[in-house]
């Protein structure tokens, strides 16, 4: 059972927001076998992916393309990675909800109802709740 599973299994309740120079950037809330953590700091979200990726940054034409490549292979990962781990909240009957400043962006686990969001993520494990939200935290 992966440490994501075993970690909300023990959560029962609970509330922690958590704050980066003095700026609150993410609220984590728990209760009843859902946890919502929602962010609260568009800008604390891209530092922290922009950190992500800062040793990738490519000069010539070649090195785009390569770094192009493995920005792929890294997503591919990381979609199989996040789709394992909704399956196993699922499987266990927990949901875990992804927000930003309080409207739900991404539920993964049991209360995933996909639509469309399905056929992108191969599994009903996974619900894209707003897809604008979500373009809109990655730019």
């Amino acid at each position: 059972m992966p440490l994501a599973t075993i970690i909300a299994e023990m959560i029962e309740s609970g509330k922690v927001t958590i704050s980066a120079n003095n700026v609150e950037t993410l609220e984590i809330k728990a209760a009843n076998k859902k946890i919502d953590i929602n962010a609260l700091n568009k800008e604390f979200l891209k530092q922290t992916l922009a950190a992500a990726q800062d040793g990738k940054k490519s000069r010539g034409t070649l090195e785009r393309i390569k770094a192009t490549v493995n920005q792929i292979k890294t997503a591919q990962s990381s979609l199989s990675q996040l789709k394992e781990v909704a399956e196993e909240l699922s499987e266990v009957g927990i949901t875990v909800t992804l927000s930003y400043k309080g409207d739900v962006v991404v539920t993964l686990g049991s209360q995933a109802k996909p639509k469309l969001s399905s056929a992108a993520t191969g599994t009903k494990a996974i619900e894209i709740n707003s897809p604008r939200k979500l373009v809109e935290l990655s730019i």
